[in-house]
């Protein structure tokens, strides 16, 4: 049997993810966009001190970890030098500022702004899959995009319609893309595992970060 939808076949991944991995500190993640296309999935795996540490409701966004990036590459910054760099406008900046400060992420020396503490991530690693019926190549050019933030990437395809991915899997092997398949009844087959890889993109790694945080938040 094939699956008749999209959106089954995700039912039924997500179903078979629970029973892999019950552990109390594994937290999974519906419809994830971070600028990079929407992960159907990302299974995260969580530090054990992640809900002891979320404390602020302020979390950071976009323009916070890029203007944060940016103090830490500076070593010493000002306002104006961060306008100049970023071109946002003086009261955005001023409220990153305010919030990195509160967070006690930076310092403020004089008017000049340094780093006050390394960005804890609350994870170890995440697992980023793109589910799709048969287009395997579609989902192939997405899933890799999801290598800009997560540390393992998959690509699930309905079992019925796994042969031509099967046949090309040296294309995912190329670019350590995993290729997993999964039946109608729940069965989950990986057929290609992906070595772990760090992501692309720090900034994107802290932007997910931040998320899971705000969802921690939410508990």
């Amino acid at each position: 049997m094939k699956f008749q939808a999209e959106v089954d076949l995700v039912e039924a991944l997500k179903t078979s993810i629970k029973s892999c991995y019950n552990r109390n500190y594994i937290q999974i993640f519906e419809q994830v966009s971070l600028g990079y296309g929407i992960a159907d999935i990302v299974i995260s795996d969580l530090k054990n001190i992640v809900y002891r540490e979320t404390k602020s409701k302020d979390t950071l966004d976009l323009l916070d970890i890029n203007i944060y990036s940016l103090i830490q590459k500076s070593k010493s910054i000002s306002v104006s030098e961060i306008i100049n760099i970023t071109r946002c406008p003086k009261s955005a900046v001023l409220k990153s500022l305010n919030k990195l400060l509160s967070n006690e992420y930076i310092l403020d020396d004089e008017s000049y702004f340094i780093t006050n503490k390394s960005y804890e991530l609350p994870f170890r690693n995440n697992f980023a899959i793109e589910a799709k019926l048969k287009d395997w190549k579609r989902a192939l050019k997405q899933a890799y995009r999801y290598k800009w933030f997560a540390e393992y990437s998959f690509v699930v395809l309905d079992a019925h319609h796994c042969k031509a991915a099967l046949k090309n899997i040296d294309a995912f092997e190329k670019y350590n893309v995993g290729l997993a398949s999964i039946t109608t009844d729940g069965n989950l087959q990986r057929h290609f595992s992906p070595t772990r890889q760090a992501p692309f993109d720090p900034k994107m790694q802290i932007l997910f970060s931040e998320k899971v945080k705000s969802q921690a938040l939410r508990k």
